[in-house]
Order: C-alpha cells, then structure tokens, then sequence
C-alpha cells in the first residue's frame, strides 16, 4: 500500500513537472490556474441559475429573470425568497452574519429593490465599518448565540469568521488556522428580536454564523417570533440533521435540496402549502 501512494505522488510530481515546463515558468501556470477557477465559478454560477429557473414556477420567470444580475446571493438565496414570498414589497429580514451588507448577502437586494428593512448582525470587526455605508437596516455588531450573558472567543477570517470553537467543524477549517483572534460579546436570538422591536411575523431569517446555527436555533423561543422563510448553512455538518429536526418540529418544510447545496431552505407550512415542493 505504501508502495502504492509512493508510486502515485511520485507520477503526480512528474506530471506537476512536466506541466511547469510546458507554460515555461511557475507564475504563469499559477495565472493559467486562476483564470481556469475564474472561468469554473462563472459555469458553476449560471449552472445554479439554470437550476433556479427550472424549478421554480413557471409564471414567476419574468420576475426572476429581470432581478437575476441584481443577486448577491451566493445560491440566489434571495431569489428563492421572494419566490416563496410573491415578490413582496416592504418585508422584514433578520440575516447574520451579515459581513459587508453586499458581497454574498441573501438580503441586500430585498432592502435595495424591493424596499425591506429588518436587522443584520455581524461581529467580525473587519466588516464594521463597510457594512453601515452599505446598509440602511439596523445593525448589530455582538455575536448572536444561544444567550446575552457570554463572552466568546472570536476567529476572524474573513467570510469564514466564527466562535474559534467552531473552527475546525467544517471544510473551511483550513482556511481559518491564520485567522484573527479576539474577545466577542453576545446576543441570544431573542433579545436581538426584542431589542431592535422586530414584528412578532419575520419574512425571512438568513442564518450563516459558520457552525454556530443549531445552538442559536435550539434556544429560540418560537412561540414569541416567527419567520415565514428561513434559510440556514449547514456545510454537510452533522449539525445538518439536528436544525432539520428542530426545525420540522416547529412546524416548517425543508425545500429544494437540489438548489441549496450546503445550506437548507425552509418555509413555514402555512406558505409552503400555496407552493411547490
């Protein structure tokens, strides 16, 4: 066996080699290598979009189509929410972590097209400062969790921030071995609801904290706030199956895992009767 992935790490090296030579330097086949995952991102971006276009309804194209290049959502989680949502005008979101307000947001285009406001949280203080010239809706710069009372250890990296507990608990973990640490503060779900006067009926809560997600769910009071649509990373987590089950028994649908990929989106089954599975 040892023979075996000596043999095959000696034939990728010969090949990396061979490679090199070809392009005549190592700066240009790392170029060549960018430009090739450039190129793969786009195909992988209008693949998703196809996907979107062919599941959801039919009556709902024109719509679609006409906000699409509007999207910042990284799976039109966006799109999927106003879809569910009738293109609602004036809703209410609660998204976090929240990082710029623009890049990835699942509720940038709700506030700027179609007039939403609600709350965004985000405590990664590299995206402070950009997130209130972005944004108009409040903003909270604690970490949510499970309770108001904690002071957490915090790992900044970028868009794969997260509690520095969390930071070995996906396949991000690699990525964040450099990141910056620091002391965060906490807001439970809740008292985030409570302090910012959120409506008792949310249209959307987007929920991204990086391996976070099931404790701050687990101990939200539903009988005091409910979200019509919630979409939720999971990462392909062991978390996945417990948010699942949490969330089924607080009365919502799981909807399109062939659109969602590492996340899951949810509708409550009052307005997931009025449209497709």
């Amino acid at each position: 066996m040892k023979q075996r992935i000596k043999s095959m790490i000696e034939l990728s090296l010969r090949s990396f080699d061979i490679e090199i030579a070809s392009y005549g330097s190592l700066q240009k086949l790392q170029a060549e290598k960018q430009k090739l995952r450039a190129e793969l991102k786009k195909l992988k971006e209008k693949a998703i979009d196809i996907d979107l276009l062919l599941t959801l309804p039919n009556e709902q194209a024109s719509e679609l189509l006409k906000n699409l290049g509007k999207s910042q959502s990284q799976l039109r989680q966006d799109l999927f929410v106003l879809s569910e949502l009738n293109f609602k005008n004036n809703g209410y979101f609660v998204e976090f972590g929240a990082t710029n307000g623009v890049n990835l947001s699942n509720t940038y285009l709700l506030e700027k097209e179609f007039g939403w406001t609600g709350i965004l949280a985000e405590p990664a203080i590299c995206w402070h400062d950009d997130l209130k010239i972005n944004r108009s809706a409040k903003i909270e710069t604690r970490c949510v969790w499970k309770d108001s009372k904690s002071t957490l250890n915090f790992n900044e990296v970028s868009e794969f921030s997260t509690i520095n507990s969390y930071s070995d608990s996906d396949f991000h973990k690699v990525r964040r071995k450099k990141g910056n640490n620091y002391e965060v503060q906490t807001i439970s779900l809740n008292e985030l609801l409570e302090k910012h006067q959120a409506p008792a009926d949310i249209d959307y809560l987007s929920i991204d904290t990086e391996g976070s997600e099931f404790e701050i769910l687990n101990y939200f009071d539903f009988s005091k706030h409910s979200f019509k649509v919630i979409t939720c990373e999971h990462n392909f987590t062991p978390m996945r199956e417990k948010i699942f089950e949490l969330l089924v028994k607080n009365g919502y649908v799981r909807k399109f895992e062939n659109l969602s990929y590492f996340d899951d989106w949810y509708v409550r089954a009052d307005i997931a009767m009025n449209q497709p599975l």
